[in-house]
């Protein structure tokens, strides 16, 4: 049967949303009639490609079989549901499949084509990538495309660049992915943004309410996992979540409108009270008590992954809350008060003497800023002088040598010594990891660094309780210590439940270094 003829019984606004997933350069919806938005499908079905580019193998399979006859007679009927109902399901979404499940006049050609030039495994490798991309933009919602595909990356070891390509470019990713350009502040203008599709009416309020309520923590998705959320939206391996389902597919209702609902309220981590009146309050289930039911609801929605929640389910979050306050317990228990953890008065003022002299020295060499002293100054604020600093630090052993040699401000013998020193130092970003009795331990990569502070006791600047804190500074060493150099850029950024379990760990088992 032609698909030009069943189309008067489609809703425009149907026709619609699909017709934007497959054509590409799309009309506005009042500019196009629904038959119109068929041509243009069919247009890109021309290309028996694009055919194969947009299905699964799943589906090509079906299409195979509908085509080889090896469906049976009882299972053609529009309300008849079987083993593949996915399939049925999403082929006639893509207008590939008409009311009675057979492939309309209009493209059977073309289907019949595409199944002939269908390469099975590399259909089943681009499969997998698929099922691992939609998944990520199902459970978040809406994510940095950069994150979508160092996500994917990581998991698969595809080179990002190919993943880049394929989400541009295929067919499949796109009909479920709408990849669009925003302006972000601190990120620049156009970055790309992925928006499962699904969730476009609700995009503001994910990142709304993600901002209110996100926590940092890393998703583990595994492959089983992966291919039950691409093929079911819910995680059919999950008992509750499986119980719901059979639960709620038993009621003598509209069950595909309460799933669209719960998936959404999952998504935003929404309070279920107005979820469960719209149930109760069905036709059919209005003097029906689903206390039971409900009880089934909650628990299966705890254990659902949310956008807001960073891909977490509710339960994964109300564990890392009880880890983070058990491990603020552990750090109070652990934590001693630093004592002698920085320089005495009379070697702070001979740090500060030499670091000051070595900046001004810089400063003066490369012309940075002509109005501002440095040497022997007091109160000086250090974003102020940011960019001499970084000036020193990237031509460190340039800047001491030559200091050194022309002794600008008549420096004894030991004062230079210690300022040869400062050419050993480096600046980088570091984690402050722990307070010990007398030094602070700064983590870099493969190392921990134990530092003193200078005026006073690092304690008393970064409260411990705040730790690991990821900081960018300079170490130095100085006499029979390292030192940092008295400023501390915070990073004002959350690093999580899981990192910092593994800064801990690796706190416990690398090597501590006192001199450079």
């Amino acid at each position: 049967m032609r698909m030009h003829d069943l189309i008067i019984h489609f809703g425009k606004g149907i026709v619609f949303e699909n017709y934007s997933r497959i054509v590409e350069e799309f009309k506005d919806y009042d500019k196009i009639t629904k038959v119109k938005m068929l041509d243009e499908i069919y247009n890109v079905y021309d290309n028996p490609d694009n055919i194969i580019d947009i299905c699964t193998t799943k589906e090509l399979k079906y299409l195979k079989k509908v085509l080889n006859n090896e469906i049976p007679e009882s299972s053609k009927s529009f309300l008849v549901e079987d083993e593949y109902e996915w399939e049925v399901r999403n082929l006639r979404s893509k207008f590939l499949l008409d009311f009675e499940k057979n492939i309309p006049e209009e493209v059977i050609d073309k289907v019949k084509e595409a199944l002939k030039k269908v390469n099975w495994t590399e259909k089943k490798e681009i499969d997998e990538l698929n099922e691992l991309l939609v998944v990520y933009c199902k459970i978040q919602g809406t994510a940095l495309l950069t994150t979508v595909c160092e996500y994917a990356s990581a998991i698969s070891g595809i080179d990002t660049q190919k993943i880049w390509e394929h989400m541009l470019d295929n067919k499949l990713f796109n009909y479920y992915v709408f990849i669009t350009g925003e302006n972000i502040e601190g990120l620049g203008k156009d970055i790309p943004i992925a928006i499962y599709q699904d969730y476009l009416n609700i995009q503001d309020e994910i990142r709304k309410q993600r901002e209110k309520q996100g926590l940092a923590g890393t998703i583990q998705i595994s492959q089983k996992m992966v291919k039950t959320l691409f093929y079911n939206d819910f995680d059919i391996n999950n008992p509750k979540i499986k119980k719901l389902l059979d639960e709620i597919k038993q009621l003598p209702f509209n069950y595909y409108q309460a799933l669209e609902m719960i998936k959404e309220y999952a998504m935003l981590n929404k309070k279920r009270d107005s979820l469960k009146e719209t149930i109760q309050n069905a036709y059919y289930l209005k003097n029906m008590d689903l206390t039971e039911l409900f009880k089934t609801l909650d628990a299966a929605m705890d254990e659902m992954p949310s956008g807001v929640l960073n891909g977490m389910s509710p339960n994964q979050i109300k564990k890392i809350e009880t880890e983070k306050v058990n491990m603020q317990i552990n750090k109070t228990k652990r934590y001693v008060k630093q004592e002698n953890a920085c320089l005495s008065q009379k070697d702070a003022d001979l740090f500060y003497k030499i670091y000051f002299a070595l900046l001004e020295f810089t400063n003066k060499k490369y012309k940075i800023n002509n109005n501002i002293k440095i040497y022997k100054q007091e109160g000086i604020n250090p974003y102020d002088i940011t960019d001499i600093i970084d000036k020193y630090w990237e031509n460190k052993e340039q800047i001491t040598v030559e200091f050194c040699k022309n002794n600008p401000f008549k420096f004894t013998e030991e004062e230079l010594k210690l300022a040869s020193e400062f050419k050993k130092g480096k600046r980088s970003m570091f984690i402050i990891c722990k307070y010990e009795l007398e030094y602070t331990a700064f983590m870099e990569l493969d190392r921990i660094y134990m530092i003193k502070g200078i005026n006073a006791n690092i304690d008393e600047i970064i409260p411990y309780n705040t730790l690991p804190k990821a900081v960018i500074t300079s170490i130095i060493p100085f006499k029979d210590n390292l030192i940092y150099d008295g400023i501390l850029s915070e990073f004002s950024i959350n690093l999580g439940i899981n990192l910092e379990k593994a800064i801990e760990n690796e706190y416990n088992s690398m090597m501590k270094y006192y001199h450079l």
